[in-house]
């Protein structure tokens, strides 16, 4: 076919040319071939393009993960939040109130309530769009006095008359029997509590008499008579409507007994009516809460207009607009921190699509050369990719949801606990997400072939002379370039001392851009080692001159001039491992820094305060005030008697008990009096329960307690206040204590310093640690104190609280760090956070493996003829294979020095920013914690990673025939 034309007949044509072809190559018969040929270029490079695959599926999965967990802990949030009713009592979620209350708008007849009750048990299950899994409808007239049946004295109590549907059901009759409905004459059969029945004594059989409103006492009043008691069966049945407690004064009749008897005597007898309904949501998304919220709305219109006065005093409305303001937040902040993760995967996609391009370089070439168009060879792979991007697509909205409920289970970095099985669900937003992701992904695998798909064979022969030269990145100094962002980005943390500026001042993990400043510093760095990786392998070329054997030199030597051949895997193995130690080490310094704010907080496991037995002390802070001394003839009689701490010890769990007391003193120095704080300790027991940090002091715990030990008045006096007034040890000064009500004036000397101690902040002013037993004896006797403790890491709270009970101790808890921790474990952004970066490490560190074993086998077969050349002139086979082991062995140590240098420094610098003010958040300070154990795990990863590329080296050495590689030449 001829593919030129005259001059004359070119110029107008060629505006219709690219069209006709189009429709030419994209015409039924030939869409056909189209898909043949791809389907056999996808089968004949199978492996890349199953390693393209997985990085989609990778890349949907991590995308998908994101709301599924948003949504299922917001689901957690919500339940909670919903389960909390009236004065704390616990309510199941999706439970509905719906009342009539007289107080406000008068009592109503039956025939005023009835049409409301016909609403309500008919269409509310489908006005709410949400099915009613529990409904109860109680009634009450007003509390009216309860008298003898001759209805003269006082009256005994003041009762309602109700029914409540299906109440035989929820309690037990422990005495006489159900009541049956009531007769047209005589006595109303009733049914009392068993409290109301032991407080007046009321026995089954009797009859009482109700009088009836004031203005209609004898026309309206009616005889009872007591059918029987009844006990709550279930407390925390999911029917109570109300805490049965409240119930204890309530006359339960049939319900027929209400309808036709007691409204025949009275007909406005309706004074309350509730309807109590419990609703199946666990269908209910984020995605549907502006429509159930909007249904809520839509019934609350109806009963107003039904019965005028009604309403919904519980509902799940609010709770609902904040379930979807928490998904949508927590949502957004998650995929911010997802974007290093993603951005590695789409690097290992445009690697692996990329030396897919490159082996079909010469076809493509081929195709340009005989007519194809640049967007036709672009259409080929496009196709290729939405192929793959289907099945990818299947996979990775699975993997997104075992991901998501990994995530669920996430305690801490790496670190997972199955727990409750939340719903995880693919929700609309998840499903977008995916085919968003997906459209990325695939453009992104079309990069490489957009830079091909311009040659033809003459310049793809020209271009392929000179690949030796260096990535464009370089050659236009785009790292050098990024450095200028990096540097100013350092600088305004180093000035703000903190990335709260940046948005989320009080929690760091719901700073969406927590993560902004250090990414940028490990790209910019991770891309300035990879320039300078040619020149250290000519310094160690130049050093390995002398070292005897050529693998070693030839290695370093193709290293260093063929730059382009190797800054993909390079490039990828330094993010991975820098990324990787930075996040880690980040997880584990946030980690490290709750339970030491926590515990400094605390101060132990659980803090008690110990009242002893006292005769009108009103408490160890009455000194907060110092009052006039009062005059006394000797010291007092002890007003207070403590058990014994070793008493504490027999509790179960309790490790080591020790006793502390925080108490308001005066310091007298320089004809001054400074309000400070006096923390007594026992320094033998304070060792073993502490919570204590090398940087609190300049000496060890133990050490300082030495001190304590050498004289009765030594005490400890924080480092700052001891500089601003130039205290040194050996000096003596007075302390006021005012612990029982008398000023005492208690000599002190210094013994050392502190800087910080547990419990102690610096907003609350000076302080000084000494002896408590020195301060019971210079006061005349002991006061309330407080009780630290260690537990045992199995320790049962319940346990431990019964044993105080049953030794009749009077304490309160003060605080208990165990289950501070575990609350802030439970957080949704944190759980989120340590979650998404344990799916990012294991999902970065399997790609980065894949990524470098397909390099490794594809960079043998680009150098098939190159191999064969140094086989003929006289290479052997182990020769080959140690070049090929050393040259794989330099670029994964190149990246693991380079990855860990850049983490370990990006640790250092930008970790420390990290802490925001949360109140007293800074203290204690941030100590950067490196995390070595989970660099140690990729140095294993990257070990294996190397035995298995020198296996496939060698194998494929072995199979290598020379006379193939020989005659080949630049045919490969």
């Amino acid at each position: 076919m001829a593919t030129t034309s005259t001059p004359e007949s070119s110029h107008p044509a060629a505006p219709r040319l690219p069209l006709r072809r189009l429709s030419r190559w994209w015409s039924p018969e030939s869409l056909t071939g189209v898909l043949r040929m791809v389907s056999r270029r996808l089968w004949s490079h199978l492996g890349l393009m199953l390693a393209i695959a997985v990085g989609f599926v990778v890349a949907i999965g991590l995308t998908v993960s994101i709301p599924v967990y948003a949504e299922a802990v917001g689901y957690r949030i919500l339940r909670d939040e919903l389960a909390q009713g009236e004065a704390g009592s616990k309510r199941p979620p999706f439970a509905f109130m719906f009342r009539y209350l007289g107080s406000q708008t008068g009592v109503i007849s039956w025939r005023d309530y009835a049409p409301l009750d016909e609403y309500m048990r008919t269409q509310l299950a489908e006005r709410l769009g949400l099915p009613i899994t529990t409904e109860v409808r109680y009634v009450a007239t007003d509390k009216a006095p309860l008298m003898p049946p001759s209805g003269i004295g006082k009256p005994l109590i003041f009762v309602n008359t109700a029914f409540a549907t299906d109440f035989e059901q929820h309690v037990e009759i422990v005495d006489g029997a159900f009541p049956q409905p009531a007769a047209a004459d005589g006595p109303i059969d009733v049914l009392i509590s068993e409290d109301l029945s032991g407080r007046l004594g009321f026995q089954v059989g009797e009859e009482y008499l109700i009088l009836g409103p004031q203005e209609q006492r004898v026309e309206q009043s009616y005889p009872i008579r007591i059918a029987g008691v009844w006990r709550v069966r279930d407390p925390r049945s999911d029917y109570w409507f109300y805490d049965p407690i409240t119930l204890y004064d309530t006359l339960f009749v049939p319900e027929e007994s209400f309808r036709e008897r007691l409204t025949a005597i009275n007909p406005q007898s309706i004074y309350v009516a509730t309807w109590y309904a419990i609703a199946d949501g666990s269908g209910v998304r984020s995605s549907d809460v502006a429509d159930v919220r909007a249904r809520i709305s839509r019934v609350a219109t109806d009963i107003t207009t039904i019965l005028p006065g009604s309403r919904i005093d519980i509902s799940p409305a609010q709770a609902l607009a904040e379930h979807q303001r928490q998904v949508q937040r927590l949502t957004l902040i998650l995929t911010i921190f997802s974007v290093p993760v993603l951005g590695l995967i789409a690097y290992f996609i445009l690697l692996v699509a990329g030396l897919v391009v490159q082996r079909q370089s010469n076809e493509i070439a081929v195709l340009r050369s005989r007519g194809a168009s640049r967007w036709q060879v672009l259409g080929i792979y496009l196709i290729e990719g939405v192929l793959l991007g289907i099945v990818a697509l299947a996979l990775g909205v699975g993997l997104g949801q075992g991901a998501g409920l990994l995530m669920t289970w996430t305690r801490s970095f790496l670190e997972v606990q199955p727990g409750e099985l939340l719903p995880i669900e693919l929700t609309p937003d998840a499903w977008q997400r995916a085919w968003q992701m997906l459209a990325l992904m695939v453009a992104a695998s079309l990069v490489p072939a957009f830079g091909v798909a311009r040659y033809t064979i003459v310049s793809f022969k020209s271009e392929r002379a000179r690949a030796t030269r260096k990535p464009f990145w370089q050659r236009m100094y785009l790292d050098v370039l990024l450095l200028l962002p990096v540097y100013y980005g350092y600088t305004l943390l180093e000035q703000r001392g903190t990335v709260a500026f940046l948005g989320a001042a009080d929690d760091p993990f719901g700073n969406p851009l927590l993560l902004l400043a250090p990414t940028l510093y490990i790209f910019t760095l991770a891309l300035v080692a990879t320039r300078l990786f040619p020149l250290a392998m000519s310094a160690l070329e130049w050093l390995a001159r002398h070292v005897s054997g050529v693998a070693v030199v030839t290695a370093l030597r193709y290293l260093a001039r063929t730059p382009g051949a190797y800054t993909g895997p390079v490039l990828l193995l330094t993010l991975t491992l820098s990324l990787a130690t930075f996040t880690a080490s980040m997880a584990q310094t946030l980690d490290r820094h709750l339970l030491d704010q926590v515990y400094y907080e605390h101060g132990s496991d659980i803090r008690l305060y110990d009242l002893g037995q006292s005769g009108g002390f009103s408490g160890p802070m009455a000194g907060m005030q110092p009052q006039q001394p009062q005059p006394s003839d000797g010291m007092s009689e002890a007003r207070f008697m403590f058990l014994p701490i070793t008493d504490y010890l027999t509790l179960p769990g309790v490790k080591a008990a020790t006793r502390v007391s925080v108490s308001q003193v005066e310091i007298n120095l320089a004809n001054r009096a400074i309000p400070a704080r006096f923390i007594g300790v026992d320094r033998v027991d304070l060792t073993s329960v502490i919570h204590w940090r090398d940087d609190y002091a300049g000496e060890s715990l133990g050490a300082l307690m030495n001190r304590l030990a050498d004289d009765p008045s030594a005490v400890l006096v924080n480092s700052s206040f001891a500089a601003q007034h130039r205290l040194r040890p050996g000096d003596r000064f007075e302390v006021v204590m005012n612990d029982l009500d008398r000023r005492v004036r208690v000599p002190v000397i210094v013994a050392g310093y502190v800087n910080l101690f547990p419990t102690m902040y610096p907003g609350d002013g000076p302080f000084l640690i000494g002896n408590l037993d020195y301060a019971f004896d210079t006061q005349g006797g002991q006061y309330p104190y407080d009780v630290w403790l260690r537990l045992a890491p199995d320790a049962d709270r319940r346990a431990l609280d019964e044993g105080l009970r049953e030794l009749g101790l009077r304490t309160f808890e003060r605080g208990f760090a165990p289950a501070t921790i575990i609350a802030e474990h439970a957080r949704p952004e944190r759980q989120g956070f340590y979650g998404l970066l344990s799916v990012g490490f294991i999902a970065s560190a399997f790609l980065t493996v894949l990524g470098f074993l397909f390099y490794s086998a594809l960079s043998f077969q680009r150098r098939f003829v190159e191999l064969g050349m140094l086989r003929a002139i006289g290479l052997s086979t182990r020769q080959l294979g140690a070049l090929l082991a050393w040259e794989q062995a330099l670029i994964i140590g190149a990246g693991m020095i380079g990855g860990t240098l850049i983490g370990v420094t990006a640790s250092q610098l930008f970790i420390p920013f990290l802490q925001v003010r949360r109140g007293n958040a800074q203290i204690p300070p941030f100590i950067v914690q490196t995390a070595w154990e989970q660099i140690t795990i990729i140095y294993i990863v990257f070990g294996a990673m190397l035995i298995a590329a020198v296996l496939i080296t060698m194998t494929l050495l072995r199979r290598m025939r020379l006379f193939q590689a020989v005659k080949l030449g630049e045919a490969i």
